[in-house]
């Protein structure tokens, strides 16, 4: 990096995005579990915290922008208009505006500009299944800028141009400023194009340095649901190659999901078809076998979750400890060397170390009002099909009986069976088939 200068960033983000069909604005749909736009405002924070968001009235003040500065376009009057709102904003040196539906950016590409001359764009190579798309073109002349040209603009020959405008830019801020104003509306739309201040610039002999990239996706907006479904694609490439280089074995990597925020050790196995939500932490030596959803948890050393197993609301696993098929963990600490292996619910509870948790055990939390904790002990063991009525504390080596439905606390080394005395009767199977006029 070599770049002395500082750097404002103004970030577009005040379309409607009416292709998505949505009534979640675009800027906010989510790519691995991330808003679109905090894609585009962590990237620039690589390089500095003068970020000015220029969006709608009604997201001024979303939590999103809690850490930025917002600017507002009150009606849509075109990417000069939205600059032309930023201008009050901006006091470092030079100004690299983005466009804030562009998530697969990376600060590799923004140090290309920072590298460049003061006045460039950015520019991409379409690839040729993309040829057709409205892209405006980028001409140049032996080398040398001459104009942007809008697509629909275009003659044949221009349509033909595969160097696309990416809509990214350095300009040096004082020169912004002095020509941003020169824009004119444009008679067919009403709108001012901020591509038309390049030849503004041109004209006035400031010279525009033209930056290629070679990849599409990073540049291609984010308009349409497809698009953020490629888009989603790209990112959870991008992190299962990270994951795989740091040591973490997939099974079938195409089915993994990750969320932006995972984090993984070395020597954890993931299975096939496992989603891993935000706020997870895995540690090495875990498995998480097939058809797992896991978010908000920390999986310490030797854990194994799975298969089919659901994980949520804050849990954690200490080491070595376990939960198998159809079994639920919300908000629940499983103690070291402990299991629940079988169709289990665990909710809002503390077990401690070495404890065994039978098949269809369900720890009641929730009322209908309040939700309430349980406890489990050390060495405890609770028998299959226990129901376990919160608030409840079950003590140190422990049994609790099969079948049982506990709803009072069960004091250590104690044993405690709640279930009704089962009474036979001879032949009352048959009276009642017979009553029933179904015997053969």
């Amino acid at each position: 990096m070599c770049w002395t200068m500082s750097i404002n960033f103004v970030i577009l983000a005040a379309g409607k995005g009416t292709r998505m069909n949505s009534k979640t604005p675009k800027f906010f749909q989510t790519i691995a579990e991330k808003p679109i736009i905090r894609y585009i405002i962590d990237t620039c924070k690589h390089f500095s915290s003068n970020i000015i968001v220029v969006t709608q009235e009604s997201l001024l003040k979303h939590e999103l922008f809690a850490d930025v500065t917002t600017a507002q376009q009150s009606s849509p009057k075109g990417t000069g208009d939205a600059i032309l709102q930023a201008i009050p904003f901006l006091n470092a040196d030079n100004t690299i505006i983005l466009c804030g539906d562009m998530p697969l950016i990376e600060t590799k590409h923004l140090e290309l500009l920072m590298n460049s001359s003061k006045n460039s764009l950015m520019t991409m190579v379409i690839p040729d299944e993309f040829r057709d798309m409205p892209y405006g073109r980028v001409i140049l002349n032996e080398g040398n800028f001459e104009k942007i040209i809008e697509y629909k603009n275009a003659t044949d020959s221009e349509k033909l141009v595969l160097l696309a405008n990416t809509g990214v830019y350095k300009i040096e801020t004082s020169i912004l400023k002095k020509y941003i104003g020169k824009i004119k509306q444009n008679p067919l739309t009403q709108e001012f194009y901020l591509t038309d201040l390049f030849e503004i610039l041109k004209t006035n002999g400031i010279d525009i340095s033209v930056i290629q990239s070679k990849e599409y996706w990073p540049f291609h907006g984010i308009n349409t649901m497809e698009d953020l479904a490629k888009a989603e694609e790209i990112m959870q490439n991008r992190l299962r190659k990270k994951f795989m280089n740091n040591g973490v074995k997939l099974l079938n990597p195409k089915t993994t999901y990750f969320a932006f925020d995972t984090q993984i050790d070395s020597e954890v196995v993931i299975e096939q078809n496992v989603i891993i939500k935000k706020g997870v932490r895995i540690h090495s030596n875990a498995r998480i076998n097939a058809f797992s959803h896991i978010s908000e948890c920390e999986i310490m050393e030797k854990v194994e979750i799975g298969p089919f197993a659901r994980v949520r609301g804050n849990a954690k696993f200490m080491e070595s400890s376990a939960i198998g098929n159809f079994v639920e963990v919300k908000g629940s600490l499983i103690g070291k060397n402990s299991k629940a292996k079988h169709l289990s619910y665990i909710g809002d509870a503390t077990i401690g170390s070495d404890s065994n948790i039978g098949a269809g055990t369900i720890t009641c939390n929730y009322d209908g009002v309040k939700k309430y904790k349980t406890t489990i002990g050390n060495k405890a063991f609770v028998g299959s099909n226990s129901t376990l009525i919160a608030p409840l504390a079950i003590g140190d080596n422990t049994i609790i009986g099969a079948g049982s439905v506990i709803n009072k606390d069960v004091s250590k080394n104690s044993l405690a069976i709640a279930r009704c005395k089962q009474n036979v009767i001879s032949n009352g199977a048959e009276k009642i088939w017979k009553s029933k006029k179904n015997v053969k």
